[in-house]
């Protein structure tokens, strides 16, 4: 009798391991479109221009104005009531980045975190599993390229149904650190100001990228390409959601161009 349970817990544990990990996808593929569609209500109150990586950037003096938030706190009241629980209060500076509770929805399951308030040996926290694409935000463009820190407009995207607005991210940021830097760098981008400087080999999707599924190992460093094979969940800038093949996002410009012609911008 206990030689039939062992054989019986053999094959149905590892059946039961997989139908976990799917349930987790499913379950970030939900979050995924809520964050979409509060990206758009976002987006249609300001006179359709996507949501900025960082707020209140004033052109004229190069500087940004209080109270200026990243884009996670920007989109947050679509989906619930935010709080402000930190040392800070939420007082308008980097620091409301960790000051912010943020919905569970923010947090990829398959992507457990520290806490929610940040990792602490980290300036920039650890405030979402989504990276905003840097096409969308203009933050820190391909070389030779001036930064604006002004994001696109709905009407400037070409094919909002094939243009990505967010992916799965590994903080790079915080490197070697953990997934949720909120920043995904574009396909096109090649800066060499990164904290680990273009290598001539990685655009800025192979090395700020995550692949959380079907992955055969995890990333953990800056220059370090996810697994090709592995899976990502995006969502585009039209409110739907999928789950793609990293190497899609890592070694097609499709993705990414808001022309919806294969390069920057």
């Amino acid at each position: 009798m206990i030689a039939i349970i062992a054989i019986l817990a053999a094959i149905l544990f590892p059946v039961f391991a997989q139908a976990k990990v799917q349930a987790k996808k499913t379950m970030a593929l939900s979050n995924a479109k809520q964050l979409d569609l509060a990206q758009l209500m976002y987006s249609n109150d300001v006179d359709d221009v996507c949501v900025p990586y960082f707020s209140e950037y004033d052109p004229s003096t190069y500087t940004y104005n209080p109270p200026s938030t990243y884009w996670p706190q920007l989109i947050s009241p679509y989906i619930q009531k935010i709080t402000a629980s930190g040392p800070g209060g939420g007082g308008g500076t980097d620091q409301q980045m960790l000051d912010t509770d943020l919905s569970k929805i923010f947090f990829d399951p398959i992507e457990p975190f520290k806490s929610q308030a940040g990792d602490p040996n980290c300036a920039y926290g650890t405030v979402a599993s989504w990276g905003i694409s840097d096409d969308i935000t203009n933050w820190w463009e391909p070389n030779g390229v001036p930064t604006t820190y002004i994001p696109v407009s709905q009407g400037a995207i070409v094919a909002p149904a094939n243009t990505l607005i967010f992916a799965e991210t590994f903080n790079w940021l915080c490197d070697p650190g953990y997934s949720g830097s909120t920043l995904a760098l574009s396909y096109f981008d090649d800066n060499n100001n990164y904290k680990n400087p273009y290598n001539g080999s990685n655009n800025g999707a192979k090395q700020t990228l995550q692949s959380p599924y079907n992955a055969s190992y995890v990333k953990t460093k800056f220059n370090q390409e996810p697994d090709p094979k592995g899976l990502n969940n995006i969502m585009f800038c039209d409110g739907h959601v999928k789950t793609v093949h990293t190497s899609l996002l890592t070694h097609d410009g499709s993705y990414w161009s808001i022309g919806n012609n294969d390069q920057w911008p």
